[in-house]
């Protein structure tokens, strides 16, 4: 016995018993004693095929086949009048109101059988086509799908090129999340500003928080969805938990951000180190030689002073014993002039040492721009 479901509907129990005998040892058979009843049946169980009489009170035939194929799950439900009319147009009549199929009174039991059996396997390979064709579209429109997220992650890996800092990269992760039409936020591991797309004391941020502690890589949590990684730890919070497809692809995608991110910033505080070790280096440096120029500066203006206050003597003693020494004037100015010449060398002697201490002060100001340069 077929497992399909036959309705007949008519208004005369003797026809409804007739077609019941020839067909019962095929398929389950359902009654309707009117169009009325016929609609109000299949509204509560929908048959593979309806048998349908044209003259009937209230609702006739026609009428209630133009019903059925209004109704969605009746649309394309193969239907046959089974009626003792039987000139063309009102054959045509009843094709006209959405019927398959028209056999005219008294019924021939192998005819009837005959049409039942080609119509419900019609319909069954129609059904098996469409729902082929339709399984063919959603494969295909799932690698489109998915060929335009890998296209989404492909130009997150080149815009994570760009980002310059850890904060910057919480943020991104959040807005490539977007692009795949998730809510999401994040907490970014050695960022100044840790939490991307939730404030610091808020419910998604104690989320993250706990998070943290876990040692699960992936935690689910209803529509909820926690990804970590060493650096970074992003929190979904409308994953498609109705769609099976769509949520495994989108588990998937989340877990290739955020290794991508982590990569990043890996790289990110590697170069922060970097920087904060230059920047400690130069530090040091630049320490060491403002100690040094200082005490070059106070060892010069020692030595320079020490010196002028010998020459000032030399001087001094000089004029008091050329007096002593009865030298006439020309002697005496020749004499000084020496004297004055070595002065005046030791004068220019200074400013050389002063352009010497102006030119190391232009090599701390350099310093102190590169130290600037790097925080």
């Amino acid at each position: 016995m077929s497992s399909a479901t036959v309705l007949i509907v008519d208004d005369a129990e003797d026809n409804r018993m007739l077609q019941r005998m020839i067909l019962e040892e095929s398929y389950t058979i359902m009654e309707a004693v009117s169009g009325e009843d016929c609609i109000e049946k299949v509204q509560e169980t929908v048959p593979d095929i309806i048998l349908l009489d044209v003259n009937m009170l209230g609702l006739n035939g026609y009428e209630t086949c133009m019903h059925l194929r209004k109704q969605e799950a009746t649309s394309s439900t193969p239907i046959i009048f089974v009626s003792a009319l039987y000139k063309p147009e009102e054959r045509l009549q009843g094709y006209e109101a959405g019927a398959d199929d028209y056999i005219t009174k008294p019924i021939d039991g192998e005819k009837l059988l005959e049409r039942v059996s080609y119509h419900l396997e019609s319909h069954l390979e129609i059904a098996k086509a469409q729902q082929e064709a339709k399984d063919s579209m959603n494969v295909a429109l799932e690698a489109m799908t998915y060929s335009s997220e890998i296209g989404q992650l492909i130009d997150f890996v080149k815009q994570s090129q760009e980002i310059k800092t850890l904060e910057e990269m919480g943020e991104k992760v959040c807005e490539a999340a977007e692009e795949f039409g998730l809510n999401a936020c994040a907490y970014v591991i050695g960022a100044s500003k840790p939490y991307a797309y939730c404030e610091q004391n808020s419910l998604e941020a104690k989320v993250l928080d706990k998070a943290k502690t876990s040692s699960e890589r992936i935690i689910n949590i209803g529509v909820r969805t926690i990804v970590k990684s060493d650096q970074i730890t992003l929190l979904i919070k409308n994953m498609p938990t109705d769609d099976e497809s769509l949520y495994g692809r989108i588990k998937d995608h989340l877990a290739v951000l955020v290794s991508i991110c982590d990569g990043r910033l890996m790289a990110l505080q590697a170069q922060k180190d970097l920087a904060s070790q230059r920047s400690s280096v130069l530090g040091r440096v630049i320490v060491v030689t403002e100690d040094k120029l200082k005490a070059f500066n106070e060892k010069i203006i020692q030595h320079d002073n020490e010196v002028r206050e010998i020459m000032t003597n030399m001087i001094t003693e000089l004029e008091a014993k050329l007096f002593s020494l009865g030298l006439d004037e020309d002697q005496e100015a020749t004499l000084m002039a020496l004297a004055y010449r070595a002065t005046e060398q030791l004068d220019n002697s200074r400013e050389s040492t002063q352009q010497l201490e102006k030119d190391l002060g232009i090599v701390l100001e350099g310093l102190y721009e590169i130290l600037n340069s790097t925080e």
